[in-house]
């Protein structure tokens, strides 16, 4: 039940984004982050609103908690990065399948599901925030890929496909589009190896976190 329930919640943010993904156009001027502070306000709301929308039509009687957004992460971690949460907050939780699958211990169903809204809402993932951007600020996180991401890979020593037809992957993320790590991700390294990784060559850029700036 709650593994069926956290697939649809993925697709249900994916099929919403198109709706309000024309409240972010163009980019930034020259010198400046392709994500400016009112679009990461823009796209910080919707996503919360959306999520919470689902836990307020199951349960109307529930308290909207604040949430603080990490670092979006890559597709390929977020089902790690929500379980880790759960965890924290005294969930029962696990990945499989490659998704969330999470139960009460000694939770209500409420408190459950507000929790899972929380660790949800609060991991933004690769796609899920790249969906809203503009074709400018698309092609900037596809430069950023080619530029930054897999020279890095391949200088660390790391395999690293070459990036197909630029026509075909500039408007896609995540998992739907050509990236560096995909090898990487594919393959059975070792997760330490795999955070090395991460940790020396970011995935995404950090204008591409939700958070207000300082």
């Amino acid at each position: 039940m709650v593994r069926i329930r956290a697939i649809a919640a993925i697709a249900s943010s994916l099929a919403g984004l198109a709706l309000v993904s024309g409240c972010v156009s163009g980019t930034s001027g020259a010198g400046a982050e392709p994500l400016t502070e009112v679009q990461r306000a823009t796209i910080r709301a919707a996503i919360l609103d959306s999520k919470w929308s689902r836990v307020a039509a199951e349960y109307p009687e529930a308290i909207r908690p604040r949430v603080t957004m990490a670092p979006t992460v890559p597709d390929h971690d977020w089902a790690r990065a929500v379980v880790r949460c759960l965890r924290e907050a005294g969930i029962v939780a696990s990945v499989e399948g490659g998704v969330p699958v999470y139960g009460s211990a000694g939770q209500s169903p409420l408190e459950v599901a507000v929790r899972f809204y929380a660790c949800e809402a609060g991991h933004p993932f690769e796609s899920e925030v790249a969906s809203y951007l503009s074709t400018g600020q698309s092609s900037a996180l596809y430069e950023y890929y080619l530029r930054v991401v897999r020279p890095c890979l391949l200088a660390a020593g790391a395999p690293s496909p070459a990036s197909p037809d630029r026509s075909a992957v500039a408007s896609l993320a995540g998992l739907a589009g050509w990236n560096p790590y995909q090898v990487i991700w594919n393959s059975r390294m070792p997760n330490a190896a795999t955070a090395y990784l991460e940790r020396r060559c970011p995935p995404t850029p950090p204008w591409l976190d939700l958070e207000p700036r300082a």
